[in-house]
């Protein structure tokens, strides 16, 4: 019986954790909540706690993508925390791979994805600020 909890154990997958606590650092060094940084990336405030935590055994590349813009991360170090492989433009060279090495990103696109991010938290912070006027409102009028 110890044994089989033992193995559950191990089946917590050791690389989300290093992912998840990447993730909440960085959310909490731009001081986003979790429901703050969830909207702007589109998921459930549910499943960033469940990244945060390391309990998703292999996220959505979506998801991290989104997440990476939200947060000002690398979306291949994500990948790569998450467990994925991911390219590496000189250490496979003439190895016979037959996946070529990723580009260069390019820093126009950056930009644009940077934009598409602080446009998706003015969003939320818009969102936040009406909810709380219409509470405001509702409230006075009573």
């Amino acid at each position: 019986m110890n044994v089989s909890k033992q193995e559950s154990n191990r089946q917590t997958p050791r690389p989300t954790r290093r992912m998840g606590d990447t993730l909440r650092a960085a959310r909490e060094a731009r001081r986003l909540s979790t429901q703050a940084a969830a909207a702007a990336a589109d998921i459930s405030t549910g499943y960033l706690f469940k990244l945060e935590s390391g309990f998703v055994g292999t996220p959505s590349p979506r998801v991290l993508h989104r997440l990476a813009g939200v947060l000002d991360l690398g979306y291949w170090q994500l990948m790569e925390l998450a467990g994925y492989v991911v390219p590496d433009a000189g250490a496979e060279a003439g190895t016979g791979s037959q996946a070529a090495p990723a580009p260069a990103p390019d820093p126009i696109l950056r930009i644009a994805e940077s934009l598409e991010a602080i446009r998706d938290e003015l969003i939320t912070v818009r969102k936040i600020l009406e909810s709380r006027e219409h509470d405001g409102q509702s409230g006075a009028a009573e």
